[in-house]
């Protein structure tokens, strides 16, 4: 039987097939799993009060001051930035501005961040308001008073 030809050729179509068989599968494609949503930086909230505590969130809030008070203003913001200018802009009845100043902050999710104004002579009685905004863009704001005590 070792001469028959219908033997060599069943036997080559077995190395055949075995050879295509245990040849290297290809791997199925690995897919990344989706980024995490990325939120854009912005701001959530604008508030005003006469004390803030120690993770920057106003106390005492109220929009009535007395002239020797402290104002704070605390805004939260949500989302990551690399570098975000966040600006407070205080002005007087008039447009007269106070004050301006502005933090960089680079946060990488919610964040809050502190402005505060004091004036030890007093404040002139009357109507304020302070502007927040974000790279130039004005992002809230939020008015308040003071009067006499």
């Amino acid at each position: 039987m070792p001469g028959h030809p219908v033997s060599r050729l069943a036997l080559a179509a077995g190395v055949i097939v075995l050879s295509v068989g245990c040849g290297k599968k290809e791997e199925p494609a690995v897919v990344p799993p989706p980024p995490a949503a990325v939120v854009a930086f912005r701001v959530t909230s604008v508030d005003l009060g006469k004390g803030i505590t120690a993770d920057k969130m106003v106390a005492n809030s109220t929009d009535d001051f007395s002239p020797r008070d402290t104002v704070y203003v605390s805004v939260a913001t949500e989302g990551s930035s690399p570098g975000a200018a966040v600006k407070a802009k205080w002005t007087f009845e008039d447009g007269q501005v106070v004050d301006e100043t502005t933090q960089t902050v680079a946060p990488t999710g919610p964040a809050r961040t502190e402005f505060h104004i004091s004036k030890p002579s007093g404040w002139p009685v009357g109507k304020y308001k302070v502007e927040i905004t974000v790279d130039g863009a004005l992002a809230g704001s939020k008015e308040f008073e003071v009067k006499r005590a």
